[in-house]
């Protein structure tokens, strides 16, 4: 299979275009294109655009697929770059971006056309983001992700939304700009910070679902927290905010939080325990992510 890049006209106007950044994810990929090949949705109302991030991974040559979808190449290092390479091509005025290890729910695109249908004047919606375990049995680090990790309601609360359901009008993107195509982590919330700053509204989009599996290691939670500790930091030097003190009040284990986890109904003490841990693991790794990045580099700076 060969990938394309020129843009195909659309034969009549589309409704949505999907976008979605892969990078060596087939597998994922194509888990996500048969979710996208079961819609509602009539196929003719939408096409679908996947951006492989890395034009020498080569197609699978049994990769299926859908007739309305397409897959593009973008060379520029980040899932950001690959995002804004998908809008470049995209037909439709209204764009559903998700991930590639996402599932969308057969109503995705008809729940997502209707809150843009029936709020016109809004042109940002956070669309739903359920979480489903790896395995038959949900584990530890699992359920940190359920409880207290992804959670895009309360990210929607707060202006933002995660580029693994995030639906958006061109009109948006006209005024406020792509993606910022630099960084490799936290452009969904540098976006989405812009996009607030210039006053556009954003909704959550309850009935429009993709599943995502939560993460299944402790490890790959150090990881996106450490990630996302740098991005920040490098959003708030970008406003002139450089705190050195390091957040060490942040050491202290929030018993709230743990009260909070002991009230689920669906935790048990020994569960709840285990989330509070990870918890609790994931703000030391903040704290020294933050020290190394702005104490030891600076320290090294200096030499």
């Amino acid at each position: 299979m060969t990938q394309q890049s020129a843009r195909r006209p659309a034969r009549r106007p589309l409704a949505a275009t999907v976008i979605i950044p892969t990078y060596h994810s087939w597998n994922q990929l194509q888990i996500c294109l048969d979710c996208l090949a079961s819609q509602t949705l009539n196929t003719d109302q939408f096409e679908i655009i996947a951006v492989n991030n890395d034009p020498s991974d080569q197609i699978p040559s049994e990769f299926r697929l859908p007739a309305n979808a397409r897959i593009l190449s973008e060379a520029k290092p980040g899932s950001y770059a690959a995002r804004n390479r998908g809008i470049d091509d995209a037909n439709a005025d209204l764009f559903f971006f998700t991930d590639s290890d996402c599932q969308p729910d057969p109503q995705y695109l008809k729940a997502g056309l209707k809150i843009a249908q029936d709020h016109p004047e809004v042109g940002r919606f956070g669309g739903n983001v359920v979480l489903i375990p790896n395995g038959e049995e949900w584990t530890t680090t699992e359920l940190y992700d359920v409880h207290l990790g992804l959670e895009q309601q309360k990210w929607v609360e707060r202006g933002r939304a995660v580029t693994a359901n995030l639906i958006l009008r061109r009109s948006v993107i006209d005024q406020v700009g792509r993606f910022n195509d630099k960084v490799l982590s936290g452009g969904d919330m540098e976006w989405n910070d812009r996009a607030k700053a210039a006053g556009e509204p954003i909704l959550f989009a309850e009935e429009a679902i993709v599943r995502h599996p939560a993460r299944r290691s402790l490890g790959e939670h150090i990881t996106k927290a450490r990630r996302i500790e740098g991005a920040r930091l490098r959003r708030n030097a970008k406003r002139g905010i450089v705190n050195y003190i390091p957040p060490v009040h942040k050491l202290i284990p929030s018993f709230k939080t743990l009260k909070n986890l002991l009230g689920k109904s669906d935790l048990s003490t020994r569960r709840a325990l285990g989330v509070w841990g990870v918890h609790y693991v994931l703000r030391v790794v903040k704290i020294t992510e933050t020290i190394r990045l702005l104490w030891l580099r600076r320290a090294d700076q200096r030499k």
